[in-house]
């Protein structure tokens, strides 16, 4: 009996460990791909308004 319970316990562990890293990854590369949207929002714009890259000033 006590080796089902650990198994149930290490199952418990394993799930939660891979929840918590696919969950991290998935916040991440939203994350990344609102910045990167931003990003693109933002130079769309001054493209739009004729503004010169700040490079080449």
């Amino acid at each position: 009996m006590e080796t089902e319970s650990s198994w149930f316990e290490l199952a418990g562990i394993i799930f939660f460990t891979w929840m918590v890293i696919i969950v991290g990854l998935l916040w991440g590369l939203s994350i990344k791909a609102s910045y990167n949207e931003e990003k693109q929002k933002q130079k769309q714009t001054e493209e739009q308004n004729g503004n010169p890259d700040k490079k080449n000033t």
